[in-house]
């Protein structure tokens, strides 16, 4: 394969420069994480991680021990031997930092509640300093709230909903506003005593089923509580009442774990995206699950849980206590719809605070394919966007169009029959494989329309048709005809468009507006307005329009090529061309039909 072009040449070496560099250790309740992310300003937005790495301890099982004699669990200091065995994993990831070349002022140690409530809190910190020399930051209980918040924030382009984080002793729950880089939430996140550890404890030593009904009943009480005081923000509420429930986000080890379930429960199998963050779920499936499992699993249970994939054994573990926890929620929240599932945490959130606005409020899918920019891709992208009519869903003008005029001739150095594969498999274990910010169907949609743009035809076909179940038959139509415009714009400018600068950014990497036919920018309008013709070159120009057909839509493309004019005329463009009309045949469609007529006019 040719070498990727880059819109900064010097990106490559310029990311992993020290001053870019910061490293995270989170010392949780369930486990030591500890990551390396540059903050580079090309890419600040999607964090990208150089390394990352988990020390499976925990230190709420370390301090809990069962007593024989009351049958509970009493609390007590974190034992030596724990906190020998992590003070030796950080002295492995010093070493990892000083390869990395991490200036010591980029290095944070951030510990959370099971750090916070231990009884030798302050020897436990003292001796990670005096054997590391790195201070422990110990977050305040309203300050991990925020900072978990963050994390989500963090996890896509907009979070509008109910937003809750799982973790081992506690569970914290909030609402959140966040888009165009702007953050609302509650002023302080409730914080309920129903981790995952603890609540596993709870049930495990719980002696008959009235204990088991009084902690329901326990933390339904503490729900309604934490509810009644949040406050809901009033445009969260108009938009539940609109479409039907509250979305619900989900962070934490315990709850991803249950996501991965989902996962693996799927109706689409097997799944074709192996990413937690951005995997959604109806309402209805989230409870199905959460229903089918007991307070405690048989030996046969377990096993099989432990099998799935990113299951862990500990997570099998306190899989009944995150269904049990899921059940008395739900019985509890305003109406929810459906439930996303985020990867962000404290982690992402410590990061995510320290950037601007301008570079919060900047499309994840677009800059994650902004180093990889094509020649005048701003300019590329407004051709692509005027083939699109006004009944065009806007992920795909807004985001995806963009992202593809970046990607255009990303995948032109493979063998032309590995292209199309190439592209669709790009967002999920290519390059942009462990890109932080995008939804399972943003991944999904670029996938397809890049498979489109090369033609698509893959050897074999199961992984796309997976692909398009996740976005459902109308958006995969979509995709189609997105990625035959693009495959035509590719033909007629073969190596971008001449002239322009590789770094030129006129457009920047914010999304692109609608046009109406005047030429302003517009969301609304009738579905049946022509929209202006693109300006942007001479050799080739599209307009768009949608027409009314008895019930359905058609879509009228007219096509504007200069005449005589070897870019526009030559076979192969033809044959692209024609193959947006093909598109629409009957025969090409399955669920989900626009017919497309496509018209063509040459100027001199």
């Amino acid at each position: 394969m040719a070498a990727p072009l880059l819109s900064s040449p010097s990106y490559a070496s310029e990311c992993t420069s020290p001053e870019h560099l910061h490293a995270i250790v989170d010392i949780g309740s369930n486990g030591v994480r500890f990551s390396i992310t540059t903050l580079h300003p090309l890419t600040a937005r999607i964090l990208p991680t150089l390394y990352t790495d988990r020390a499976p301890i925990s230190l709420y099982d370390a301090q809990y021990q069962y007593s024989t004699l009351s049958s509970t669990h009493i609390k007590s200091p974190i034992p030596a031997s724990t906190i020998t065995a992590i003070t030796t994993t950080l002295l492995r990831f010093r070493t990892i930092c000083n390869a990395y070349k991490v200036p010591e002022s980029h290095i944070k140690l951030i510990a959370t509640e099971a750090t916070r409530t231990a009884p030798n809190s302050l020897e436990f910190r003292q001796a990670i300093q005096d054997a590391v020399g790195w201070p422990v930051e110990m977050l305040p209980k309203s300050e991990e709230g925020r900072i978990g918040g963050l994390g989500i924030a963090s996890s896509f382009a907009t979070v509008e909903g109910l937003v809750m984080d799982l973790g081992g002793g506690s569970t914290q729950l909030s609402w959140m506003v966040s888009k165009h880089g702007e953050l609302e939430s509650a002023k302080e996140a409730v914080s309920l005593p129903f981790g995952a550890a603890a609540l596993t404890k709870k049930l495990q030593t719980a002696i008959n089923a009235t204990a088991v009904e009084a902690t329901a009943a326990h933390i339904r009480e503490e729900f309604e509580k934490a509810v009644a005081s949040l406050q809901v923000h009033p445009e969260l509420t108009v938009k539940a009442e609109k479409e039907g429930g509250y979305t619900l986000y989900l962070s934490g080890g315990g709850f991803r774990g249950f996501g991965y379930l989902l996962l693996a429960e799927h109706e689409v199998q097997p799944y074709p995206i192996p990413i937690i963050n951005g995997f959604s779920a109806k309402r209805e499936h989230f409870v199905k699950l959460a229903d089918r499992i007991g307070v405690e699993l048989s030996g046969g249970q377990q096993e099989e849980l432990a099998g799935k994939f990113r299951i862990s054994e500990r997570r099998a573990l306190q899989v009944p206590a995150v269904a049990f926890l899921i059940r008395n929620l739900l019985k509890c929240l305003p109406q929810i719809k459906d439930v996303v599932f985020c990867q962000g945490g404290v982690r992402e959130g410590c990061l995510y605070s320290t950037l601007s606005k301008e570079v919060r409020k900047a499309n994840p899918l677009v800059v994650s394919t902004e180093v990889y920019r094509s020649h005048g891709a701003g300019k590329l992208a407004r051709v692509i966007n005027d083939a699109l009519p006004k009944s065009t869903p806007n992920v795909l003008w807004r985001e995806i169009v963009p992202a593809l005029a970046n990607l255009l001739y990303f995948h032109q150095g493979i063998p032309k029959e590995g292209r199309a594969a190439a592209g669709l498999h790009f967002t999920t274990t290519g390059l942009l494989g462990g890109v932080h910010g995008l939804t399972h169907k943003e991944r999904a949609l670029l996938g397809l329309v890049l498979c489109a743009r090369w033609g698509g035809e893959v050897a074999e076909g199961g992984f796309r048709e997976r692909l398009e179940r996740v976005v459902g038959d109308e958006m995969a139509w979509w995709a189609r005809y997105v990625g035959a415009v693009a495959q035509a714009v590719g033909m007629v400018f073969p190596v971008g468009i001449p002239g322009e600068e590789k770094g030129d950014n006129t457009d920047g990497i914010q999304p692109l507006e609608r046009r109406d036919s005047s030429g302003s920018g517009s969301e609304s309008g009738s579905s049946g307005r022509r929209r202006r013709a693109s300006l942007m070159d001479d050799k080739i120009s599209f307009f768009a329009r949608d027409t009314a057909r008895k019930e359905n839509l058609d879509l009228v493309l007219k096509v504007r090529v200069v005449k005589d004019d070897p870019n526009t005329s030559a076979l192969m463009v033809k044959k692209a061309l024609d193959d947006i009309e093909k598109v629409g045949k009957k025969k090409n469609c399955k669920g989900f039909r626009r017919k497309v007529s496509v018209i063509w006019e040459t100027a001199e």
